[in-house]
């Protein structure tokens, strides 16, 4: 039997096992191989709808698809706790916290990044961040508290001059200008000169389009500043600057862990795994990279690949070929995706997409992006229905935000029972 290991239940470990199932259907079901993808959550998050569901727009479980229906008895929901990579076993402990040990001929990492905690100061006990499903459930519930206090004097602070950092500036003033509120002030910080770089300079046109909408939205956009560290109600800059803060979002940045037995895997300086064209990685023969861990190279550029959803997608599709060929004998294909476009969705309707360099804004974007992204949900089902919810509040805009659900997400986030009103802080 040949046992196939895939740690991580994001993008680029589904499209790999869908890409094995789709091609070792019949040695699956003979028993020839077996197939197991171990997640700790028991849905995948897809964060290309983090706009909506900070605007309001959009409920949070509406963008976490449930895995154990997709994969049945290949799904193992459980924490990877180490790896021997001399007697090919991954260690893990199961939901009920009993240890287990799966062997492996081919092994996918595909463990994805996570928030950089450890590199700005006061974020994990006073800042928010939207990659971790459970955090961004978290600062739901915060923002729907202050739904019921729209009148109180605030501060939003976003960091990062990015896609993301755009999109939740715009959903957050979108927000609480739904709200009647002027007095809230949504504060985005980039430490370049200018907004969204990876559209420039080949797409200065939407760039510059993007960086407009935020200003008529009302938000101020500090160029050159570096966060230094995060208080309760500070964001402090390297240059000894400050903006007062009641609420702060971190976007910019990723950290990457390295599981227990990995350590003798290359690595990058930023601490991905290095893999070769055919996205093995270099030197250990049936192990695997894909997605944000693992340093692709651009078959064009040479350069590391972007991390974000559709690279990981295209990165899980050819690992699940590639360990698919390897089982049937086969020799092994390089990384040939050279990409396809980027997009960011902006105030209630509009946004800026690049298509195969072809370049969109307005509604036309906006139509773009949420189509693009429904049909590379999970749920196909699930993406176009979150489709029709939108192009129903379309024709109907809201003039206040969904209600959304309350979630307990993980121990640094504070109870909201008891929370103490919010004051002004002055700027410095």
């Amino acid at each position: 039997m040949r046992r196939i290991v895939i740690l991580g239940g994001g993008y680029a470990g589904l499209h790999a096992y869908a890409g094995l199932h789709a091609r070792l259907g019949r040695q699956l079901r003979s028993g020839e191989v077996q197939i197991t993808l171990v997640s700790k959550d028991p849905y995948h998050t897809y964060h290309g709808w983090t706009g909506e569901v900070l605007s309001g727009r959009l409920a949070v479980e509406r963008t976490l698809t449930p895995i154990a229906p997709i994969l049945r008895e290949h799904f193992l929901q459980a924490v990877a706790t180490a790896v021997d990579l001399e007697a090919r076993t991954v260690q893990v402990e199961t939901e009920e916290g009993e240890p287990e040990t799966l062997a492996f001929d081919h092994l996918m990492l595909a463990t994805g990044s996570r928030d950089p905690f450890d590199r700005l100061p006061g974020l994990a006990e006073h800042g928010w961040c939207v990659k971790n499903t459970r955090d961004m459930q978290g600062l739901v519930t915060r923002l729907s508290a202050f739904d019921d206090e729209p009148f109180a004097i605030r501060n939003l602070v976003v960091i990062g001059g990015g896609m993301a950092g755009v999109e939740t500036a715009s959903a957050l003033a979108l927000r609480f200008g739904q709200l009647n509120s002027p007095q809230v002030a949504v504060h985005l910080v980039s430490a370049s000169t200018r907004l969204l770089g990876t559209l420039r300079p080949d797409f200065e046109r939407i760039a510059d389009h993007a960086t407009a909408v935020l200003r008529s939205q009302g938000v101020q956009v500090h160029f050159g500043r570096r966060a230094s560290r995060i208080t309760e109600d500070l964001v402090e800059f390297v240059d000894g600057a400050r903006i007062a803060s009641d609420l702060t979002i971190a976007t910019a940045g990723v950290s990457f862990a390295s599981l227990p037995g990995t350590e003798a895997l290359p690595r990058n300086e930023t601490g991905q795994i290095e893999t070769e064209p055919t996205l093995e990685v270099a030197g250990h023969q049936g192990i695997w990279a894909a997605g944000d861990i693992a340093a692709v190279r651009h078959p064009s550029t040479g350069e590391p690949c972007p991390t974000n959803a559709l690279w990981a997608m295209k990165q899980g599709d050819l690992v699940g070929r590639n360990i698919a060929r390897a089982v049937k004998g086969k020799q092994a294909k390089a990384f040939g995706f050279k990409g396809m476009g980027q997009a960011a969705g902006l105030a209630a309707t509009s946004g800026v997409a690049e298509l195969w360099r072809m370049q969109f804004t307005g509604k036309a974007a906006w139509l773009l992006r949420i189509l693009f992204f429904a049909w590379y949900m999970p749920s196909r089902q699930r993406g176009f229905s979150i489709v029709g919810n939108l192009l129903a509040q379309w024709l109907a805009p809201l003039t206040r935000p969904g209600t959304v659900p309350s979630y307990q997400t993980a121990e640094r986030m504070p109870s909201l029972a008891g929370a103490p009103a919010l004051k002004r802080v002055p700027h410095s």
